[in-house]
């Protein structure tokens, strides 16, 4: 099949998804890291944790509706990848077995 303007501008939108996918990924683990790292710190201090839990309950709701986002933009992508491949695999010349 001959690769028309459009084959060059689905291969651009791969490589910017596969970026966009690696960086939301790195998100995703600081937060859990972050995560870990807060539970370690408050293990023997849950007064204070409650404490700041209560404190900063605005700011969690915030973070929590950034992370579920992150997740949901996460899996879109990786959705967005297999569609991409599957249409520039239409462009690549196919084997016959003769």
């Amino acid at each position: 099949m001959h690769k028309d303007n459009f084959y060059y501008i689905l291969r651009d939108r791969l490589e910017y998804v596969q970026e966009y996918l690696a960086d939301t990924n790195a998100f995703i683990r600081s937060v859990k890291f972050q995560d870990n790292v807060e539970k370690e710190f408050f293990r023997d201090k849950i007064l204070l944790y409650l404490l700041i839990g209560i404190i900063n309950i605005p700011s969690d709701i915030i973070k929590s509706y950034q992370y579920l986002i992150s997740v949901f933009n996460y899996k879109r992508a990786q959705n967005e990848i297999n569609i991409l491949r599957k249409e520039l695999s239409k462009y690549e010349p196919q084997n016959y077995i003769e």
